[in-house]
């Protein structure tokens, strides 16, 4: 895909947000794909600045949730709603996909795809401490987001959060 309208370069040309972006490499990595991004060089052969920008907005949220796309596999069920799935090893992630540039994490996420292990902790990724987490009613995982986090997050755009796969999700 390109980062623009053109695959060569264009003056002016119209690039993608990063927020657009972000969100094609997390979708398309989550149904086991690999995302290959073309930026077309200025005639003096320098990228352009606006895809430069990009790169370094989209390398600042791979530092912070890489783990969540370099080397993982898709797992069923692949998408909920604004949550991708992916998986390495025992671990899974559920990537929360933000609805609009300035939205950070909501204070809660929830889903009910898959389930983390009894016992497992949940971590948001760029975040040391683990998040609680419960199992409600309806058997969705309920992952609480505290304000500290939700006032200064780790990132922009999509948050990854990893747990432990309960056995008979891990056998996919």
């Amino acid at each position: 895909m390109t980062m623009g309208d053109q695959w060569s370069y264009k003056p002016g040309d119209n690039y993608k947000s990063t927020h657009k972006l972000i969100h094609l490499l997390v979708d398309i990595v989550g149904k086991g794909g690999n995302f290959l991004l073309n930026v077309g060089p200025q005639p003096d052969g320098r990228l352009p600045e606006r895809a430069v920008e990009r790169m370094n907005e989209i390398g600042a949220w791979m530092k912070v949730n890489g783990e969540a796309i370099y080397g993982t596999r898709p797992i069923a069920p692949y998408k909920e709603g604004d949550i991708v799935f992916t998986r390495k090893g025992k671990s899974a992630y559920a990537i929360y996909l933000t609805r609009n540039e300035s939205e950070g994490p909501q204070d809660r996420i929830v889903f009910s795809g898959l389930k983390p292990a009894p016992g497992s902790e949940v971590h948001l990724l760029g975040v040391a401490d683990p998040l609680s987490w419960n199992t409600n009613a309806a058997g969705e995982t309920v992952v609480e987001i505290p304000r500290s986090i939700a006032a200064s997050p780790p990132c922009h755009h999509a948050f990854a959060f990893k747990f432990t796969i309960a056995e008979s999700e891990n056998s996919h």
